[in-house]
């Protein structure tokens, strides 16, 4: 599943990011952050179980970076068909209905000629037992990876003090589950939320 779904994601922003010959539609911005540094862009992304994905442009550095969030369960569940209209969808054999992951975040770091390189992808808790069946946990979720994505632009770029503090070095260097984990606690307003994190793929 996580090979079909990342296989996907690559083939769509290969797709978005490297320039065509012929004239074609890119995917819709459906809003735009502008910073003196980067721009962060949420695009359309027609995913089933997608949340929001966040692709923020550099000024200075030699890469863009994409973020995306997914419902887990709406990302694993095979449609199967439709009954008077409503999809039919079975989760795999080796997933369990009970798992208290909900979300796959990701972090992606472009090239200008359009490959894509995983960072960091997670299996993660972004909603606890307690507001699970609410919607104020779906709430909560997309307030998380929104503030994940505008944290770019609060970094500065600072090349006479340091070469560490060019914006690329500084982004290259955030803790993206870390920074996750310190918006959705507070958007659960639960300083001792779990995110019971996964490991799907991190760059060594």
């Amino acid at each position: 599943m996580v090979k079909k779904w990342l296989k996907q994601l690559r083939r769509w922003a290969r797709e978005l990011f490297q320039p065509k010959r012929k004239r074609r539609l890119y995917p819709k911005i459906l809003k735009r952050w502008d910073g003196k540094n980067c721009a962060v862009l949420r695009i359309e992304r027609e995913t089933s179980g997608e949340v929001a994905t966040y692709r923020i442009v550099s000024i200075y550095g030699q890469f863009d970076y994409l973020i995306t969030l997914d419902r887990l369960r709406e990302l694993l569940w095979d449609l199967v068909g439709e009954f008077e209209g409503i999809p039919i969808r079975v989760p795999p054999l080796d997933y369990q209905i009970d798992s208290p992951l909900t979300h796959r975040f990701a972090v992606f770091r472009i090239q200008r000629n359009g490959n894509i390189h995983p960072i960091g992808i997670w299996d993660v808790d972004l909603q606890g037992l307690g507001i699970r069946s609410s919607g104020l946990g779906e709430a909560a979720s997309f307030r998380a990876i929104l503030g994940v994505a505008l944290h770019a632009l609060t970094i500065p770029h600072q090349p006479n003090k340091s070469p560490s503090l060019t914006w690329d070095n500084q982004v290259e260097r955030i803790d993206w589950l870390g920074l996750l984990k310190e918006r959705i606690r507070q958007e659960l307003q639960n300083p001792n939320h779990n995110l019971k994190t996964c490991i799907i793929l991190r760059e060594t």
